[in-house]
């Protein structure tokens, strides 16, 4: 017997449907992994940031001082507080500044490094003089090979999920009252008045004075790898993964 034409078309478009199909549902599988995979990553990056504020905390506690050079200490003279952004704020806050400083130092000091990997370049803690104790305040990061991959690099830079570094401001004049280079400013944290977005407020009532009522902040720029001057809670902002929320 021979098979009817129509029967053989029908099967082809059949098989064009499932393939269709099993298309469709490999680029959803996709779209999820990909989400899943984002979401880890946001994860590991409010971890990181836990056990950073965990760590600068414990080495106060044990010191009576925060992990920074001496260089930074006379620079902010007990009158202000300290943003170590990595040069990642230099075109959001025009150009550089001392917020242009990375985190080097203090995993070089919470870590108890003496040297920098590459080179051999001394830390501000050679010969353990931040880290008398020799003391590891740092234990569960990831080392990486190159400075745009995760974790800490061989310039000791602490660097989030996405590659790049933590943002770490300290409340060095004990004030009680941490304010970071960028979300210290209106445009960014003003919600009304006095009251901040992620519980920031300005108590003095001046411009681009709003703090963290604690004494560390510590951020991320997030999947999207941006920040801007712009509102804490909309646009390439909204992202940022912070230790204040």
């Amino acid at each position: 017997m021979r098979s009817h034409p129509d029967r053989r078309a029908f099967t082809l478009i059949e098989l064009l449907v499932v393939i269709a199909i099993i298309g469709i549902l490999a680029s959803l599988s996709l779209v999820v992994i990909a989400r899943v995979r984002e979401r880890g990553r946001e994860t590991e990056a409010r971890r990181q940031i836990q056990a950073l504020v965990n760590a600068i905390n414990e080495y106060h506690s044990d010191t009576g001082a925060y992990p920074v050079s001496d260089g930074v200490r006379a620079a902010t003279a007990g009158t202000n507080d300290f943003t170590y952004g990595g040069g990642l704020l230099d075109a959001v806050l025009n150009g550089p500044g001392p917020w242009s400083t990375n985190n080097a130092e203090v995993i070089a000091i919470l870590l108890d490094r003496q040297q920098f990997p590459s080179g051999g370049t001394p830390t501000v803690n050679f010969g353990h003089v931040k880290n008398l104790k020799q003391k590891l305040y740092l234990a569960d990061v990831t080392y990486a090979d190159s400075t745009n991959l995760p974790g800490v690099g061989p310039d000791l830079v602490y660097r989030d999920p996405w590659g790049n570094p933590y943002v770490i401001s300290i409340d060095l004049n004990y004030d009680e009252k941490c304010r970071d280079a960028l979300y210290e400013k209106s445009s960014v944290s003003q919600s009304s008045g006095v009251s901040g977005l992620n519980g920031l407020v300005n108590a003095s009532g001046l411009p681009d004075q709003f703090s963290y009522q604690n004494h560390i902040m510590i951020w991320s720029l997030g999947s999207d790898k941006k920040a801007d001057a712009g509102p804490a809670n909309t646009g390439v902002n909204r992202d940022n993964i912070i230790s204040w929320k």
